[in-house]
């Protein structure tokens, strides 16, 4: 074997020496540390924070993924996303995560198709069903809308927002004896809400 030269036996130190360090780090202070500089706004100095840290890799991303996104780089945001949801494919809430930059960048096709892989992992998800309920809405794809809605309404008959597209979705579908019924829960629930109001003024 060839004896080390000057060059190569530095650079054999200084791994040991980034080893040694990495195995100081305090995993549980680095992300207390990322999580004061991002109570403070100071998004940049939050990321920085887990740019030291080895290991916790999935949740080193998704936490990269919240933090890209509050600092408005919506590109890196869905990057880190992404490598949290490769990471772990059956976590639902690395799937929710990358629904910030999508929403922030209306990207409402990809936006669907993450809420399918959602629900495909989690039926019942309110926030989800309601999610793809509204890009069904304003599609005016009203038969699809009222399946999400109906689910969420059913799950949650005091919910004032689902009971109130499901009620216009009612509506839209000409089914106004569900329509009114729906539109007078929401004056239980809401009593001086204007776009019940409307709509039973429309049924009338």
């Amino acid at each position: 074997m060839e004896p080390l030269n000057k060059k190569s036996g530095w650079f054999i130190l200084l791994l040991l020496f980034s080893a040694t360090v990495s195995a100081q780090v305090n995993s549980s202070q680095v992300f207390a540390d990322s999580y004061r500089y991002e109570s403070s706004g100071d998004y940049q100095k939050a990321i920085a924070e887990l740019n030291v840290l080895n290991g916790y890799d999935y949740h080193k991303s998704l936490r990269l993924g919240w933090l890209y996104y509050l600092a408005k780089d919506y590109e890196s945001s869905k990057k880190f996303y992404n490598q949290a949801i490769s990471l772990a494919p059956q976590a639902v809430e690395a799937l929710l995560g990358i629904c910030y930059p999508l929403e922030a960048q209306k990207k409402t096709d990809e936006l669907e198709t993450v809420y399918k892989k959602i629900l495909s992992l989690d039926k019942t998800n309110s926030k989800v069903n309601y999610a793809l309920g509204n890009i069904y809405y304003y599609r005016k794809d009203f038969i699809q809308a009222e399946k999400y809605f109906d689910l969420v309404q059913t799950m949650y008959p005091f919910d004032y927002y689902s009971t109130l597209m499901s009620a216009w979705t009612k509506y839209f579908l000409n089914k106004k004896n569900d329509a009114q019924r729906l539109f007078n829960i929401v004056l239980i629930i809401s009593p001086t809400d204007q776009s019940a109001k409307e709509g039973l003024n429309l049924l009338k």
